[in-house]
């Protein structure tokens, strides 16, 4: 672990106190539930970064040893998923452009999503070490579906390189959410929206909960179960009210809005814009920017090819 803290750009961690409550021992614990020691994880390391630079399509030199272990406590130490999970990270700019490049957190529709709020990551976990987030649009507001998306994938990016929790849970507050809105969430925009939590950040959702959800909505929610892994897909669970889920989430992890002691939604979306726009993390996505793939050097397939056609475009759903 000594080795992997010095390659750590303590610059993109210096807000995670604050805004995830990870700490070194949260990271050596991971290792034991997986039974890997430190000599072990160096040389799984070393064994993926050298796999990585084998590969003609992908760009020499961009694998950083950190990342590799996050993405590893994500994966279970599974070392093919691991793999397949950064070839994923990485073709997928060239597969949805419009979400994965040009990722500018001071670009003003980014920087209007991250001041209004979209996304609340609690920066408790439970007890069962799994991070909650909530979406929710705190008034009637029209809005651009694809930038609120893009800024959520920038906030996972910040997580995919900090976190270290086991486990999503999910909160959507549909309280304000209008069918203006709703219609913006397309069945393409949905698939490359499952696409990337499912193969680029490989998250273990472990609760999907809809509040307060209008009629309108519940066409999204096919389509979800049909993108999503059976598994997945049941445990999507819809509510009349917050009051429904506090047998759930403990008062001590939610932000006061929603009935918890502590924090506010707003106090924590500005704790997070106020980190995304650091000089560290507008470096980090300038550069990130640039790794890109040459599909045309591809000598290896992916497992998650069967959600493109043979041009590369997202594959068509048939929708109930």
């Amino acid at each position: 672990m000594e080795s992997l803290e010095k390659e750590r750009n303590v610059e993109l961690s210096r807000d995670v106190p604050e805004l995830l409550n990870v700490t070194d021992n949260d990271r050596v614990d991971v290792l034991k539930r997986y039974n890997v020691s430190s000599e072990g994880l160096q040389d799984i390391i070393y064994s993926i970064q050298e796999w990585y630079e084998k590969q003609p399509h992908l760009p020499k030199g961009k694998l950083d040893s950190h990342m590799i272990f996050q993405h590893l406590m994500l994966k279970g130490f599974s070392i093919e998923e691991v793999k397949d999970k950064i070839d994923n990270c990485i073709s997928a700019k060239r597969k949805m452009p419009e979400l994965l490049l040009n990722r500018d957190p001071l670009d003003p529709s980014i920087n209007e999503c991250l001041k209004f709020g979209y996304l609340v990551i609690l920066p408790k976990k439970t007890p069962r070490n799994h991070r909650v987030t909530i979406f929710r649009i705190k008034q009637p507001i029209d809005l651009v579906a694809s930038d609120v998306i893009k800024t959520a994938f920038m906030c996972l990016t910040y997580r995919m390189y900090n976190e270290s929790s086991l486990g999503e849970q999910w909160i959507f507050d549909l309280t304000n959410v209008s069918f203006q809105n709703s219609i913006q969430m397309t069945p393409a925009l949905l698939t490359k929206l499952i696409y990337f939590l499912r193969f680029c950040y490989g998250a273990k959702i472990k609760g999907i909960h809809f509040v307060n959800m209008p009629s309108f909505v519940i066409p999204i929610i096919n389509i979800l179960k049909k993108l999503l892994k059976p598994k997945v897909a049941k445990r999507i669970f819809v509510y009349n009210s917050f009051n429904e889920l506090n047998d759930l989430f403990s008062k001590s992890i939610l932000p006061k809005e929603y009935g918890g002691d502590e924090i506010t939604c707003d106090e924590i979306t500005e704790n997070w814009r106020k980190a995304l726009q650091s000089d560290a993390w507008i470096e980090y996505f300038t550069e990130e920017d640039k790794v890109i793939s040459d599909e045309t050097l591809r000598t290896r397939f992916l497992n998650s090819d069967d959600f493109f056609g043979l041009e590369g475009s997202f594959r068509k759903l048939e929708v109930d």
